[in-house]
């Protein structure tokens, strides 16, 4: 009797044995298997964090390729990048008016250059790189474009150029015909730019290639008298007078008028 309790206990303690094993192997997995997701996680989160400020890097490398081309026609650059968890886009914006004493002298059609994020990349304020909101700007020292992160249903980077540039050039004498005395007149340089869709065809190796398509050159004069030169967009209106710009109301004024038309296009290769 005693004999069969022994192997009983002997049994039931080779049975608690197995069933312990079994349990801690099942935690062990669960275990593993858990971490082995949460490193999934914190791997791709890493990695499209790290793809949207590559991202960021490629916009503003273009913005400077922008600069270098924007008064050379048919010239073109590219900026090396990849797209494995972002996707750029170009984005029609709206329409931009520009005015000259009340007068519409161009309407332009403003587009966008834009980097969305993966799902995992957030941005918790819009901040801006170059440029800001504005719509008109005085002076060569700002930048024309408008480069800057925001969260919109996800994250998204942008270059834009929904703005004009106005630059007083001082008084210059001209001459017309045979007439041998100059006349004095002030001369104002306005200058947009115009960005357009080439094709948009990313790859995981990508290059972003900017061409200068030409430059549409316009001439207005105004008689003497003070006026505003004004720019519409989205519902919003900026304006500045010659006077303001440090022009001789008692003079006439040429306006020259210059569109920049940049096209950008996204290519795979490296």
């Amino acid at each position: 009797m005693r004999l069969k309790k022994s192997l009983l206990a002997r049994n039931n303690v080779a049975l608690s044995e197995v069933i312990s094993t079994v349990i801690l192997t099942s935690v062990m997995v669960v275990i593993i298997v858990t971490a082995s997701y949460f490193a999934n996680d914190v791997l791709s989160y890493n990695v499209e964090n790290v793809q949207f400020d590559q991202s960021v890097n490629a916009v503003l490398s273009l913005e400077r390729v922008a600069q270098s081309i924007m008064f050379r026609p048919q010239s073109t650059g590219s900026v090396k990048t990849s797209f494995v968890t972002t996707d750029p886009c170009v984005a029609e914006e709206g329409t931009m008016v520009v005015l000259v004493d009340g007068n519409e002298t161009a309407s332009i059609t403003v587009n966008s250059f834009k980097v969305e994020g993966g799902d995992q990349v957030g941005v918790s304020t819009t901040h801006y790189y170059l440029g800001d909101s504005s719509l008109l700007l005085v002076g060569l020292n700002e930048s024309m474009s408008c480069v800057y992160k925001y969260q919109d249903q996800g994250a998204w980077i942008s270059l834009d150029y929904g703005r004009i540039r106005c630059v007083y050039l001082g008084e210059m004498n001209y001459y017309e015909g045979e007439n041998p005395e100059p006349e004095t007149w002030n001369t104002v340089e306005v200058t947009v730019v115009r960005l357009s869709s080439g094709d948009i065809d990313p790859f995981d190796s990508s290059r972003i290639i900017l061409r200068n398509t030409g430059i549409q050159t316009q001439q207005i004069e105004q008689g003497a008298g003070d006026f505003d030169i004004t720019v519409q967009f989205s519902g919003v209106e900026d304006s500045i007078s010659l006077t303001d710009l440090g022009g001789n109301a008692t003079l006439s004024t040429l306006i020259n008028l210059s569109i920049i038309d940049l096209e950008i296009s996204v290519v795979g290769g490296g």
